[in-house]
């Protein structure tokens, strides 16, 4: 009897210091608590009666998980009595958000001459760690991110952009059509000389934001390197509207005269080559666009090409 006492009070004790929470409770739909120690609601900054209610009620009360799927997802472990680990999101007592990493074993054991099943829960705050990593996810995906993309404008840089469309032609259906899009500034070496580089750099965010604009964010937009641009519709219905879009593209290149601050319209050439006919890889479809690009430069420059009419 005496040793009983003395090892029910250095469990206590010992409980009482460790570094997580434990609670161990009977399953079923009348939940009792049978032991819960100091960790384990001052962590979410209930009393020991708070804490228990709320775990009586159910633990859905306290996690941001679905029970019913971890049940499912662990079933093997529970018939077994084998310990599994989750991780959620809890709501302490004051409305802040933690954290938690539940390990979890429930097991068949005699409760008042019955066999009834038990659950023994660990609980430890890891909120730090999991913020700790989501900022590292963060940055590694910013670094990653600026790595993809021309430095200046945003847009997606030649290495990039090429493994873009390589990617996305290999995923295209029977039948699909496509185009690439090459566009380049006319005299863009003249503006910088006569209006500074300063200037010049305006250009290039200008036609960078209208292409955004004209094309939207479902598209592969890239800076192919200096005043080389270019763009990738991975599904082409009408060439018209393609050619429309063109178009538009070099009439609010001009209207940006003013705003720059040019004494003439800044203007650009544009070359197209659709898909398939005019290639099936990258490379196929960048020397036939520029191609058409290098005609339109050749002729009158501010102005339109299509590879499969020159």
């Amino acid at each position: 009897m005496e040793n009983s006492v003395l090892e029910e009070k250095v469990f206590h004790k010992v409980m009482k210091n460790v570094p997580f929470g434990l609670v161990v409770s009977s399953e079923g739909r009348k939940r009792k608590v049978y032991y819960v120690n100091t960790m384990a609601y001052h962590m979410l900054g209930y009393t020991r009666e708070e804490f228990i209610e709320k775990v009586q009620d159910g633990w859905s009360r306290f996690v941001d998980i679905d029970l019913r799927m971890v049940m499912r997802e662990h079933h093997e472990e529970i018939l077994t009595g084998e310990s599994f680990e989750l991780t959620a999101q809890t709501e302490t007592k004051d409305g802040n958000k933690k954290w938690l990493s539940f390990r979890v074993m429930v097991s068949m054991d005699v409760i008042s001459s019955q066999l009834k099943p038990v659950s023994y829960i660990t609980i430890t705050d890891v909120t730090e760690k999991v913020e700790k990593n989501r900022r590292y996810a963060r940055e590694r995906e910013y670094l990653r991110d600026c790595a993809a993309r021309d430095s200046m404008t945003r847009l997606l840089n030649r290495g990039t952009m090429e493994d873009r469309i390589k990617e996305e032609l290999e995923s295209v259906a029977e039948g699909q059509n496509y185009a690439y899009i090459a566009i380049d500034l006319d005299n863009f070496k003249q503006v910088n000389d006569v209006y500074g580089h300063w200037v010049g750099d305006r250009v290039i965010m200008s036609v960078s934001n209208i292409l955004r604009e004209v094309y939207g964010n479902q598209v592969s937009i890239g800076r192919m390197g200096g005043d080389e641009f270019a763009v990738f519709l991975p599904d082409v219905k009408d060439r018209m509207w393609i050619q429309g879009q063109a178009d538009e593209v070099l009439y609010r290149l001009r209207r940006q005269k003013e705003m720059i601050g040019m004494a003439e319209e800044p203007t650009a050439s544009i070359g197209i080559a659709f898909g398939p006919e005019d290639g099936t890889s990258f490379r196929e479809l960048y020397h036939r666009a520029d191609a058409a690009l290098y005609q339109v430069k050749k002729e009158e420059k501010n102005s339109i090409a299509i590879y499969t009419m020159i």
